[in-house]
């Protein structure tokens, strides 16, 4: 009979879609079923390797797939929600419980596969009761699985009466090239239990010997490692080292049991039920199955024991493997020097010019996102997100620094003007805030609305914004050159600014009414902006304000900013000064109210 190679592509080719198509329904429902509660369960795995080794092969039993076990399991050691050592018991045990597809696959019930199918495709349309729509969908996926097996295994059928083809699978076959072929394929689709699915076709047909069909199903257990590498790209060591241990675990098992093939084909022959009424093909097909999937599940129970008694020396080994990130913490500054710690007055110098720096950024900041709000620029205020960033890091920087320099031998001065510092980047730290989520929300908000300001009132709004961020830049300057009667003098024309808040809050109100029906919300969002400015001038009164602040013992009633601002955080005390922590009690400021 002459072969047909196109029924024998599309055969193979459909039964492939269909066997792939129905295990990931079949996967998806059992995820949906279980729903979080599992995930839950992993995060909260005992601490005991063989409890957490149970507790992963159960999980992956229930939800058929070991790589999304381990994508769990690298996420909850990224989080600090679970260790190394018990992650590496559940990935361990993950191995396990995907065995059980394995013999889900292996069980002969192809010709039930259209009554699964059948059966499974009504229980989904009984939408009052869930757990039976995904009772229904794990049945409508595992009849499409054994379908798919049948197709395939009826279009591959005629390959065992071609010598050529039959000899062509007999040179490709062996330990080393089949451990290749299946993990390749297996990092292809994704499933280890999808290769052993078509495995198990194979051998069933006489294509592949027992021994390939092992190889093969080794390798599938390595090319599930790829899953869990892909979670780990961008995470911390944590996850890198919980991914690294699947690989080790399953490439090195898979190279360790290599040469072993034929002892772990002998032992599954010897598991497995055996038909000798049954001849050549049939026989194959009857006994073949059961004894793949039982080399599969030995393969994985005994690298599980030699695993589970070494899961601490073996994290041990990763942490050295794979060390923490070394930060510097003064990566974004520029001028701060650790060297110069032990000389204080120099110290805080740089630690003044940082802080310029730091002001600079922040100046420029207000000027880009206020003009972006007003103009509806989105390029530019979706630029501020990384522009706070920078600003967080430079303040980071410059807190690190301080907290180092006063843990040496100061005199209170310093200490005091190390609270003053503290004091005014985080004040600058928090107009960059303000810029982020206040002025760059308002203008996306505008800009999604389609509100376009009127041009007098973009002129109002700029002369407001202008004056903040002088006054601002002015501020910054007086900090980093310690210029105690320039801050004094910033303080005295305050109410300037709030005589022209109060003049853009009245144009507006008076405009109001003499508008359209759309004018409401343009109305709101101008008032918002003009708000958001204002309060950016009143954190800058805030920083002035700490700056003129004088030095109390704590507990000796030291007053905090303003009445009515809003309250700040209390001045980081410098360590190391002899008689209690310092704090800084701010000159109460009339205007405090009009935040």
């Amino acid at each position: 009979m002459e072969l047909s190679w196109f029924d024998l592509s599309t055969g193979l080719l459909g039964g492939l879609v269909i066997f792939l198509l129905g295990f990931e329904q079949m996967t998806r429902a059992m995820q949906s079923a279980a729903g979080s509660k599992l995930a839950d369960g992993l995060a909260r795995v005992s601490s005991r390797p063989f409890v957490g080794a149970m507790s992963g092969a159960g999980v992956t039993a229930i939800i058929q797939s070991s790589s999304v076990t381990t994508v769990l399991v690298v996420g909850f050691v990224s989080a600090s929600v679970m260790t190394l050592p018990q992650a590496i018991g559940v990935i361990a045990g993950a191995n396990l419980g995907t065995t059980v597809t394995a013999q889900i696959v292996a069980l002969d019930v192809t010709r039930y596969a259209s009554l699964m199918i059948a059966c499974g495709f009504v229980m989904t349309f009984l939408k009052r009761r869930p757990i039976v729509k995904q009772a229904g969908g794990a049945l409508l996926g595992l009849g499409m699985v054994f379908l798919g097996m049948d197709l395939m295994s009826g279009a591959v059928a005629p390959l065992r009466d071609q010598p050529q083809v039959m000899a062509l699978f007999q040179g490709a076959g062996g330990p080393f090239p089949g451990l290749v072929m299946g993990a390749a394929f297996t990092a292809l689709v994704q499933s280890s239990s999808a290769t052993i699915g078509i495995v198990i076709v194979l051998a069933s047909q006489g294509l592949v010997d027992l021994e390939t069909a092992i190889a093969i199903a080794l390798g599938a257990k390595v090319g599930t490692c790829v899953t869990a590498m892909l979670a780990s790209i961008g995470a911390g060591p944590p996850a890198k080292r919980a991914a690294g241990f699947h690989v080790l675990l399953n490439l090195g098992a898979a190279l360790v049991w290599l040469p072993l093939i034929p002892l772990l084909a002998e032992l599954a022959v010897w598991m497995s039920p055996s038909l000798p009424a049954l001849e050549g093909t049939a026989r194959l097909a009857a006994e073949t199955p059961r004894q793949v999937a039982n080399a599969y599940t030995v393969f994985a129970a005994l690298n599980l024991i030699a695993v589970l008694p070494f899961t601490g020396p073996i994290a041990r080994g990763l942490e050295r493997l794979i060390k923490e990130r070394e930060v510097d913490p003064f990566a974004e500054a520029r001028h701060l020097n650790v060297m110069m710690l032990n000389t204080p007055a120099a110290a805080l110098e740089l630690t003044r010019a940082e802080i310029r720096r730091l002001g600079e950024k922040v100046v420029h900041m207000v000027r880009v996102g206020g003009d972006a709000a007003i103009d509806g620029d989105l390029a530019a205020l979706e630029h501020i997100e990384a522009m706070d960033d920078e600003v967080d890091a430079i303040r980071s920087a410059i807190v690190t620094y301080l907290a180092q320099l006063g843990q040496e031998e100061i005199s209170l001065d310093q200490s005091v003007e190390i609270a003053r510092l503290l004091a005014a980047t985080d004040e600058l730290e928090a107009i960059g805030d303000v810029v982020e989520m206040g002025l760059a929300r308002i203008g996306q908000r505008m800009r999604s609305e389609r509100i376009q300001m009127a041009e007098s009132t973009q002129e109002v709004i700029r002369g407001l914004l202008l004056e903040v961020a002088t006054n601002l830049e002015a501020a910054v300057e007086a900090v980093a050159q310690a210029d105690r009667k320039g801050v004094a003098a910033l303080l005295d024309r305050a109410d300037q600014v709030k005589q022209r808040r109060e003049s853009a809050m009245t144009r507006q109100a008076f405009r109001l009414p003499g508008q359209g029906p759309g004018r409401a919300g343009a109305y709101a969002r101008e008032v918002e902006l003009i708000s958001e400015i204002y309060r950016i001038h009143t954190l800058t009164k805030r920083l002035l304000r700490r700056q003129l602040a004088s030095p109390v013992e704590s507990g000796n009633g030291s007053t905090g900013p303003g009445a009515g601002d809003a309250p700040a955080d209390p001045p980081a005390a410098a360590p190391g000064v002899d008689g209690g922590d310092l704090h800084l009690a701010a000159p109460q400021d009339p205007d405090g109210a009009d935040r």
